[in-house]
């Protein structure tokens, strides 16, 4: 588990429930379509469209301070680095993320 800093989003948020709110129906949409998409394309081989899947989802990652940011960052320019357990990894980490966004967010 890692642990987000929030110190970004408590600046962009300026305690404002519906920014919370917005900010993490969006990055939950977001992350759970991208991580399909990047299932998908390592299945179907395409790895230019997992690149740009990965790309899509690095700067959400980074806002949060994720782990996986670099990993997204090392799948966008080396898309042949993919496989089922990195994706899972950034999986975990972003439902990880969406349980203690939620919890800052009350």
């Amino acid at each position: 588990m890692s642990n987000i800093d929030f110190t970004y989003l408590d600046v962009l948020s300026e305690d404002d429930d519906d920014f919370k709110t917005e900010f993490i129906e969006t990055f939950e949409g977001t992350y759970v379509e991208l991580v399909r998409k990047m299932k998908e394309e390592l299945s179907n081989g395409d790895l230019d469209q997992l690149s740009k899947a990965a790309h899509q989802l690095k700067p959400s990652a980074k806002m949060i301070s994720l782990p996986c940011a670099d990993t997204l960052e090392d799948l966008q320019y080396h898309p042949d680095k993919a496989s089922e357990k990195v994706l899972k990894e950034i999986e975990d980490q972003c439902d990880d993320a969406l349980k203690q966004l939620k919890e800052w967010a009350k």
